[in-house]
C-alpha cells in the first residue's frame, strides 16, 4: 500500500519544502518522484524519525541535582489541559489572552472563526504552542461527541463528497455504492437513507468507509451549521474538462471553514478535452497546492464511469484516516449525530443517525434537541434489522416522539425521565433565544465581521470585495469568507450561519430557499442595486460593533398590591399590568419616579412556583430582593440591558 507525501507533511504537521529537506537528509526517495508516494512501512519509518523525541530527563544523584532538576521542570514553558473541542472564547480562557488577540492569531494562521466556534485538539494546541504553552489532552467533557477517544478503537472514516454541479458528485456516489455495498440478503439498498457504508480491499483485508449519501456542500452545512462535526474527510470533485467553477470555490470554503481534510478526484479523465495539469494549476491558485508540486492535497485522476482510479482514491481516503488516527470507544451509550429526519406513513418519525461513540441499542431511550423516544426498530442502509449500531455506523431509528433537526446531537441516556427532562430543557433554552441578537452579539465579541458576499457579475463582485475591505479598521476588521456570481442560495445562508456572517447581495436577490431559511433562522439579508447604498449599510453595522449604543429593554410592569415580609428579601403580592415577570428579571422600583432598584427571586401563582408570569391582569406572589422599602401601588419595571448593534 502506498502512502501520499502529503499524508506524511500532515502527519508531522509540517511544510512540504522543509520536509523535503529531512527526507534529503535521510537520503530517502519516493516510489514514484512524480507521484511522490511511499510505501506504507517506510512511510512509518520516516514519521518515527521525524516525530520530535520527548526529552528524558537525568536521575537524580544528589540534593543539588534535585534542586536543579525541580527548577528545570519550573522553567518549562506553561502547559494547560485542553479537552478535544474547544470554543475559542474558552480558548481565549486558558491562554490568558484577550479573544480579540486569539481571534488575530488565527486569523494569521488562516482560520476565520468566532468566539464560539469549537477548535480540535490538535488546532488548539499548535496554536497554544505558538504562544508559549504545552498542552496536555483532557478527559472529554460532558456532552461532547469526541472524534478520537485513544482509549477506543479505530472505527471508518465517515466522507462527505463536495463540487460543482455535473462535476459528479452523484455518479461517484453511485459507482462506490454499486461496486462496493455488499449485497447481502435484502438485495442491495432498498431505501435512502442518507449515507451508507462501503467495504473496500486494503492490505488484503475489507475495510469499511461511511459515505454521507447527500453529495453538496449545502447538506454539508446544513448539518454544520448547528456545530454538528459529522465528516472526517472530504472529497472534492472537479471536472477534468471543466476545471474550477464557482460551486467549487464555495465547496472548499464550506470545507476550509469545517476544519476537515480534503482529497481532491479529478473527475472525467476519459472524457475528450479533459486536462488534469489545469485543474491541478487552477487549485493551487485558490489554495490547493497538489502534493507532487510541494504542497498537501492529494489528488486523484478519476472516472465515476468507466471506475478507473476509483479504488486508489478510496486507498488514499483510508491512509489518511489512519494516520489521522480516528478511534472511538464501542462501549457504552451511543452518542452520533442526526443526517435525516422524516415522516414515514405508518412508522411515524424516522431518522437516520451516524453513530460516533458507544453503541445504540434497540430499547434505548435517545434524546436530540427538543425530540426524544425510546428506540422501537435500527435498520442499516440495506434495510436490515439491527440490534446496535457501533461507531461511525449509519442506521435508520424508529422511536421519536417528534422529528429531530437534522444536524443535532443525538445521545442514549439512562432513563425515560432523563430523555424528557434533556429535551425540556433544550425547548425551554431554544423558545428564549433570539438568534439575530446572538449572531450580532457574536461578531461584536470578536471584532471581526464575516460577510458572504454574492452580486450578479464577476467585475462589480471584484470591485464590492475591494471596498468591503477598505472598511476594516483597528477596531474591526471585515473579513469576506466567501464571494460568487448569483443569487443567494440556501448554500450561501448555511455558510453565514456556520461563522456568524452577514450576507450581502449587489444586484442580486435570495432564491425560496434561502429566503426560507434565512426568515427561520432570524439571518438579515442585505440586497441593494445601489453599491454606495450597500457599502453604507455594512459600514453602519461595523460602526455599531465597534461602539454599540447601550439601551435598555422593558420587559414587563407590575403594580404592588400587598407587602407580606419586609426587609432586604421581601415576599409581595404583584398585579401583572403588561408584559411578562421572569425570576431573575431585573426591576426598577418607580412612585414618581423611580426611588430604587431590585431583583425577582422567585415567583408563585396560586402557591405553585412558576418560572415565569405573562397573562395581563394576573394576581402572584413574588420573591424579591431591594434595600428600598416598597409601599402598595409602588410600580415594578422589569428590564434588560442590551447593546444595540444596528
Amino acid at each position: 500500500m502506498a502512502v501520499p507525501f502529503s499524508v506524511i507533511a500532515k502527519k508531522l504537521k509540517m511544510e512540504g519544502p522543509k520536509l523535503r529537506r529531512e527526507l534529503k537528509k535521510l537520503d530517502i526517495e519516493s516510489l514514484d518522484s512524480k507521484a511522490d508516494f511511499f510505501q506504507k512501512e517506510m512511510a512509518q519509518k520516516i514519521i518515527q524519525n521525524l516525530l520530535p523525541k520527548e526529552k528524558t530527563i537525568k536521575p537524580v544523584e544528589s540534593e543539588e541535582d534535585e534542586d536543579k532538576n525541580l527548577k528545570e521542570k519550573t522553567d518549562k514553558k506553561d502547559q494547560i489541559e485542553l479537552p478535544v473541542t474547544i470554543a475559542v472564547k474558552d480558548l481565549a480562557g486558558k491562554l490568558q489572552l484577550p479573544v480579540t488577540d486569539l481571534l488575530k492569531k488565527l486569523l494569521q494562521e488562516g482560520i476565520s472563526a468566532n468566539l464560539n466556534q469549537s477548535l480540535d485538539y490538535d488546532t488548539a494546541s499548535v496554536i497554544a504552542s505558538d504562544l508559549g504553552k504545552e498542552t496536555i489532552q483532557a478527559d472529554e467533557e460532558a456532552g461532547q461527541i469526541v472524534d478520537n477517544d485513544e482509549e477506543g478503537e479505530l472505527r471508518p472514516p465517515v466522507v462527505v463528497v463536495m463540487g460543482h454541479v455535473d462535476h459528479g458528485k452523484t455518479s461517484l456516489l453511485d459507482y462506490i455504492r454499486k461496486t462496493k455495498v455488499m449485497s447481502g440478503e435484502s438485495g442491495g439498498i432498498t431505501q435512502h437513507i442518507g449515507a451508507y457504508q462501503a467495504e473496500v480491499k486494503s492490505d488484503n483485508q475489507m475495510r469499511k468507509i461511511t459515505f454521507i449519501d447527500t453529495p453538496g456542500h449545502e447538506a454539508f452545512s446544513r448539518l454544520r451549521s448547528l456545530g454538528a462535526k459529522v465528516t472526517d474527510l472530504a472529497i472534492l470533485v472537479v471536472a477534468a474538462d471543466d476545471s474550477v467553477k464557482p460551486q467549487t470555490r464555495e465547496a472548499i470554503d464550506h470545507a476550509k471553514l469545517s476544519g476537515v481534510p480534503i482529497i481532491v478526484a479529478i473527475n472525467k479523465i476519459d472524457k475528450p478535452g479533459a486536462d488534469i495539469e489545469k485543474v491541478k494549476k487552477d487549485l493551487a491558485e485558490i489554495g490547493l497546492m497538489p502534493e507532487e508540486w510541494g504542497g498537501t492535497t492529494p489528488m486523484a485522476p478519476i472516472s465515476s464511469k468507466t471506475g478507473e482510479g476509483i479504488d486508489e482514491l478510496l486507498e488514499v481516503v483510508l491512509l489518511t484516516a489512519d494516520l489521522s488516527d480516528i478511534k472511538a470507544r464501542e462501549t457504552g451509550l451511543g452518542e452520533g449525530i442526526i443526517v435525516e429526519a422524516n415522516v414515514v406513513a405508518g412508522q411515524g418519525p424516522v431518522s437516520t443517525v451516524i453513530n460516533k461513540k458507544g453503541k445504540f441499542e434497540k430499547g434505548d431511550y435517545v434524546v436530540a434537541g427538543g425530540a426524544w423516544g425510546r428506540i422501537k426498530g435500527l435498520k442499516n442502509h440495506l434495510g436490515e434489522d439491527k440490534k446496535e449500531i457501533l461507531p461511525s455506523e449509519p442506521a435508520v431509528i424508529l422511536g421519536f416522539k417528534k422529528l429531530p433537526i437534522p444536524g443535532q446531537k443525538v445521545q442514549a441516556v439512562e432513563n425515560e425521565k432523563e430523555a424528557k427532562n434533556l429535551a425540556e430543557k433544550w425547548d425551554r433554552e431554544e423558545r428564549e433565544k433570539n438568534f439575530a441578537q446572538s449572531l450580532f452579539s457574536t461578531m461584536k465579541n470578536q471584532k471581526v465581521l464575516p460577510i458572504v458576499v454574492k452580486a450578479d457579475a464577476q467585475g462589480s463582485l471584484e470591485s464590492l470585495n475591494a471596498s468591503l475591505e477598505k472598511l476594516s479598521s483597528s477596531e474591526l476588521k471585515i473579513k469576506i469568507i466567501h464571494s460568487g456570481v448569483g443569487n443567494i442560495s440556501e448554500s450561501d445562508i448555511y455558510l453565514a450561519l456556520s461563522a456568524s456572517a452577514l450576507v450581502v447581495g449587489f444586484k442580486v436577490k435570495p432564491d425560496l430557499a434561502a429566503k426560507k431559511l434565512a426568515e427561520q433562522r432570524k439571518i438579515k439579508i442585505f440586497t441593494y442595486d445601489v453599491i454606495y447604498d450597500l457599502l453604507g449599510e455594512v459600514e453602519k453595522i461595523a460602526k455599531g460593533l465597534s461602539e454599540p449604543k447601550i439601551v435598555e429593554k422593558e420587559l414587563g410592569r407590575g403594580t404592588v398590591l400587598k407587602i407580606f415580609k419586609d426587609g432586604e428579601n421581601k415576599i409581595i403580592g404583584i398585579k401583572l399590568v403588561d408584559g411578562v415577570f421572569k425570576v431573575g428579571d431585573k426591576i426598577k422600583i418607580k412612585r414618581e419616579k423611580v426611588i430604587g432598584k431590585g431583583e425577582i427571586t422567585s415567583l408563585k401563582v396560586y402557591a405553585k412556583a412558576v418560572e415565569k408570569v405573562d397573562k395581563k391582569g394576573e394576581e402572584f406572589g413574588a420573591g424579591f430582593t431591594s434595600k428600598t422599602t416598597l409601599k402598595e401601588k409602588d410600580i415594578l419595571i422589569a428590564y434588560k440591558i442590551e447593546e444595540e448593534l444596528l
